[in-house]
C-alpha cells in the first residue's frame, strides 16, 4: 500500500500559513490545513502585536455528576492581536486595510485556545452607533478592545435593548428576547449587551 512506504514522510515541507492564506479557497481546506499547522507555528509565523488583553470574572452554574448543581467562579481572559499584512506575505487589501486582527480565548470547557479573526471597522461600528463610516487610513484594531471583540463574533435579529438573556455553551449561544422586544436586521451584539446580558457559560 501506498501509506506503507515511509520514506514519503521524508519528503514532505511542513506548510506555512501564507501557503494556507493564498491557496486555500475552501474554508474547510483552511480549517484543517491550520488545525496540521498548530496554533504556536502560526502564532511564531505572523509575528502577531498584543493590542490589549482583560480578565472579566464570571460565575456559571452546571449539574455535575452527582446530579448536584454547582456553581463556580472563574476568570475569562481575551486578547486582542494585530497581525500586518506583510507579517501574512499578503498584498494590502484593495480597500487599504493594512492590519488583521484575532482575538485570543480559551473554551471554558476544555481549556483549549481558539485564535477568532475579526473585521475590527465592524467591530468598532457595532460599539459607536453615532459613526456612519470608517476611513480608509485608520487602524480599528487600536479603537476597540478585546471585549468589545469577542462580543462581535455573536450575531442575533433582537433589536438592541430587546435582549433578556444570553447564555453560551461553546460556540452555540442561546439568546431570550424580551415580550415586547420586535425582530429587526441582523446585528453583532456590543461590549455592553456581553458584559451585563451573558448570565450563563459553560
Amino acid at each position: 500500500m501506498w501509506f506503507n512506504q515511509p520514506e514519503i514522510w521524508d519528503d514532505i515541507e511542513p506548510i506555512t500559513f501564507k501557503e494556507i492564506a493564498t491557496s486555500f479557497n475552501n474554508i474547510e481546506q483552511r480549517r484543517i490545513a491550520i488545525d496540521c499547522l498548530g496554533l504556536d507555528n502560526l502564532v511564531k509565523e505572523v509575528n502577531p502585536i498584543l493590542i490589549g488583553s482583560e480578565t472579566i470574572k464570571k460565575t456559571t452554574t452546571y449539574i455535575d455528576q452527582n446530579g448536584e448543581l454547582v456553581t463556580e467562579n472563574f476568570d475569562d481572559t481575551y486578547s486582542l492581536y494585530e497581525v500586518t499584512n506583510e507579517s501574512l506575505g499578503m498584498e494590502a487589501r484593495w480597500n487599504g486595510i493594512r492590519e488583521y486582527h484575532y482575538i485570543k480565548c480559551k473554551d471554558t470547557s476544555t481549556d483549549r485556545e481558539y485564535l477568532i479573526w475579526v473585521d475590527a471597522p465592524s467591530v468598532y461600528l457595532s460599539n459607536n452607533p453615532v459613526s456612519r463610516w470608517i476611513s480608509n487610513s485608520e487602524n480599528y484594531g487600536r479603537k476597540i478592545t478585546p471585549i468589545q471583540a469577542i462580543a462581535w463574533t455573536i450575531q442575533t435579529n433582537i433589536q438592541k435593548g430587546g435582549i433578556e438573556k444570553m447564555i453560551r455553551q461553546g460556540d452555540c449561544v442561546l439568546i431570550k428576547k424580551n415580550k415586547k422586544c420586535e425582530y429587526g436586521e441582523t446585528r453583532h451584539i456590543t461590549e455592553q449587551e456581553y458584559r451585563e446580558l451573558l448570565v450563563l457559560e459553560s
